[in-house]
């Protein structure tokens, strides 16, 4: 009876033993638990956070030191308008960023900021990409571009493509612009010659709707930032409505 019990007992150690060393295997086989993160870092300064969006507005006077135009400082907003939408902010993009207030003292309302990644002047095999960057309510304003005298460069024919913020691109058409779209009075009295309206948002690109005709363009609520591709580009052949652009931009 006693070497019943005996063995009876051995058996359930047995047992036991085995059972243990299955558990353990299978929790030696299991994979370590994730490591638990720390908060989550603070975002850079200008950046748009979802559900609490920071207020993008820009004082025109901060443009300006001793009344002449500071290149610094525009390029300070355009960074400030990068963070905000997420560009990447890359390392020469400040140094070669070119920023332009047409001479009239308003960039916040009127001007240019643009990035030009190539302009591959080279007869019919010419190519031209760049970014433009227009601040909140600012309007680039209402130029065309004339027959070029360099014979590599052929007239310019462009579109863009909106990747971050609104734009409205205006150009020929029948006039539909919306009221939101208000031209600043150092253009032309408040003026421009064409009105037809595209609004444009991330995705969707605008093509010049003939080449050599007047076009503009107007930063939305939240400004814009676009690409614009084209066949060649030629400074001494832009000409703008404006004759106060006009003469400032060719510098004559």
């Amino acid at each position: 009876m006693t070497d019943r019990i005996s063995r009876r007992r051995l058996l359930s150690i047995a047992a036991a033993s085995t059972l243990g060393a299955s558990m353990a295997g299978t929790a030696a086989a299991q994979p370590p638990q994730r490591q638990q993160l720390g908060p989550p870092q603070p975002p850079a300064p200008g950046t748009r956070t979802l559900g609490n969006r920071r207020n993008l507005t820009f004082d025109n006077a901060s443009f300006y030191v001793d009344g002449k135009f500071s290149e610094d400082r525009a390029k300070d907003a355009i960074i400030t308008l990068c963070r905000y939408h997420g560009y990447p902010v890359f390392p020469d993009l400040r140094e070669k960023l070119w920023v332009f207030d047409y001479g009239l003292g308003e960039f916040s309302k009127l001007g240019l900021a643009a990035y030009m990644f190539v302009n591959n002047v080279a007869g019919p095999y010419s190519y031209m990409l760049m970014h433009l960057f227009l601040l909140p309510n600012q309007m680039l304003p209402e130029h065309w571009h004339e027959v070029p005298e360099n014979k590599d460069c052929a007239q310019k024919n462009e579109g863009w493509a909106i990747q971050w913020g609104r734009s409205y691109v205006v150009g020929t058409g029948t006039p539909n612009l919306p009221p939101e779209v208000v031209i600043p009075q150092c253009h032309v009295n408040g003026t421009t010659t064409v009105s037809h309206c595209t609004i444009a948002d991330p995705g969707v690109f605008v093509p010049l709707s003939e080449v050599g005709t007047r076009h503009w363009q107007f930063g939305g609520p939240e400004g814009a930032i676009l690409t614009e591709v084209a066949n060649c580009h030629d400074d001494k052949a832009v000409r703008h409505t404006d004759p106060v652009c006009n003469r400032a931009f060719l510098g004559s």
